[in-house]
């Protein structure tokens, strides 16, 4: 399950950078809210990737507990 939200992080920021490339030379407030979409993506992205991260995280800390 964390493999596929860590998936689903690295898509949305993939589509964010391809938005902000593609609408990059662009004028105007359609080119505005399209900057906008895009960093609503990177936003969902982040907070899937660490969301993931930090579940892993604290899996690990859980499982490895019996080094102590």
């Amino acid at each position: 399950m964390r493999l596929l939200e860590i998936a689903i992080g690295i898509i949305l920021l993939g589509g964010a950078a391809w938005t902000v490339v593609k609408t990059y030379k662009g004028r105007g407030m359609s080119s505005f809210l399209i900057l906008a979409f895009a960093v609503f993506l990177v936003a969902l992205g982040l907070f899937f990737l660490f969301g993931a991260f930090g579940a892993l995280l604290r899996e690990f800390r859980v499982g490895a507990e019996w080094i102590r």
